[in-house]
């Protein structure tokens, strides 16, 4: 079971990362974080044998924080060679997307992204609040 969605911020998501730690740790296969100056997206790969319970209170509290996100053709392309095995790194270089977290959730990785992201610019835009 696969879920897209886009936060406004940092703080948004990240709260979405630590509940996923939280609440559904052994649930998560996977989560990827995509940075794109305006919007943050995460992509949620569960376990297909997920209560319905679970999934249904997932659902709430992404749609709570974020909505669903119908990826553009980059996006989409980045996404489908993550999952064919390209390493994040792979990816950024031939697609130009700021890939921030693939694999198990890492809200500290976007603490290091935020900050790193402010230095260079000299200033936080309103996504990385």
């Amino acid at each position: 079971m696969e879920f897209l969605y886009c936060f406004a911020n940092t703080s948004l998501t990240q709260r979405v990362l630590d509940y996923l730690l939280r609440q559904m740790k052994s649930q998560v296969d996977a989560v990827t974080v995509i940075f794109l100056n305006d919007r943050w997206v995460v992509q949620l790969k569960l376990n297909r044998d997920l209560e319905t319970k679970l999934r249904a209170n997932c659902c709430s509290f992404l749609n709570e924080y974020g909505s669903p996100y119908q990826p553009k053709t980059p996006v989409a392309l980045a996404l489908h060679d993550l999952k064919a095995g390209w390493s994040p790194t792979q990816v950024m270089k031939r697609h130009h997307i700021s890939i921030v977290s693939h694999g198990q959730p890492q809200p500290n990785e976007l603490d290091a992204f935020q900050e790193s992201f402010v230095a260079g610019l000299g200033y936080c835009p309103p996504s990385l609040m």
